[in-house]
């Protein structure tokens, strides 16, 4: 069943030693079933338009979609290297996942995971997900 819901979303990048955060909260949907959780929500993309974001949380396996300008389809699964394309404006990316930890608890879950570029990490990121339902 799909519920309304507030969902606050931080994220951190690692590079080289340095690290930037961001955070943001929206109005969203959440849907739990028997197989896992799926959140919906809008959140301003890198030229400011507003990109309808899903993230789908299955097991140990996490995907994010996301549309508009920064649209992309990436998946970051616990113990595994995944391929996604991240679209800039400069063209798409082909980018690598590594998923290295994962928590889940009553209404929020974590994902750390390694992110590359041709096999050359990039960044070490972390993004945490909390929602509270209307």
């Amino acid at each position: 069943m799909k519920q309304n819901a507030t969902i606050f979303v931080k994220g951190v990048q690692s590079v080289d030693g340095e690290k930037d955060t961001i955070e943001l909260s929206s109005a969203g949907t959440v849907e739990i079933n028997e197989k896992g959780l799926r959140l919906s929500y809008t959140e301003p993309d890198t030229e400011g338009n507003m990109s309808q974001t899903v993230l789908t949380l299955i097991g140990e396996t996490l995907k994010i979609d996301r549309d508009g300008g920064s649209e992309m389809s990436m998946i970051v699964q616990k113990g595994r290297h995944r391929k996604c394309s991240y679209a800039t404006p400069m063209g798409a990316m082909l980018l690598g996942t590594y998923g290295t930890k994962l928590s889940k608890g009553s209404n929020f879950f974590s994902v750390e995971y390694d992110l590359d570029v041709n096999a050359v990490l990039m960044s070490r990121n972390e993004l945490e997900i909390k929602y509270i339902l209307d």
